[in-house]
């Protein structure tokens, strides 16, 4: 979805969007672990992966480092560069089991102007589990993006 920085304002309390359903596997926990150094020629050890049920669940933070992914699918801001600027609040609710699809609903909870060309975003992003019955994650998300030339 095209959004000029300046029609934000406007779209405060709905939802930007609901993505496609993602599968995550083991190869996904697998590369992340390695990205973030969760291996065993780092820590020494074997990294722990497991539920007491045995089952491998997903990382929190690899469904939290997920939002970037989504909101670049299904935002575009035009010019606009976007910066992280920081998460105010994460719950991680319910495991996601590996093989399971995700998907995430964004929802515009604030736009503040921080000068010309410059806009703070706020998003509360739920990340939903395909059958599951409670979201699997909730971020609200802090985004900052300047427009070219500002």
């Amino acid at each position: 979805m095209a959004i000029s920085l300046a029609e934000l304002p406007g779209l405060v309390g709905r939802e930007l969007f609901c993505s496609e359903w993602v599968r995550l596997d083991a190869a996904d926990e697998e590369a992340f672990g390695h990205a973030t150094l969760l291996r065993e020629e780092f820590l020494g050890r074997s990294p722990s992966g497991r539920d007491p049920d045995g089952e491998r669940p997903v990382s929190g933070f690899l469904l939290l480092s997920m939002l970037v992914a989504f909101h670049k699918r299904e935002l575009d801001f035009g010019g606009a560069s976007g910066l992280n600027y920081g998460v105010d609040r994460v719950r991680f609710l319910s495991p996601v089991r590996s093989g399971r699809r995700v998907r995430v609903r964004a929802t515009l909870t604030d736009v503040r102007e921080k000068g010309p060309g410059r806009t703070r975003v706020l998003t509360r992003n739920v990340l939903e589990a395909e059958g599951a019955d409670a979201p699997a994650m909730v971020a609200d998300w802090i985004a900052f993006f300047v427009e070219e030339g500002a």
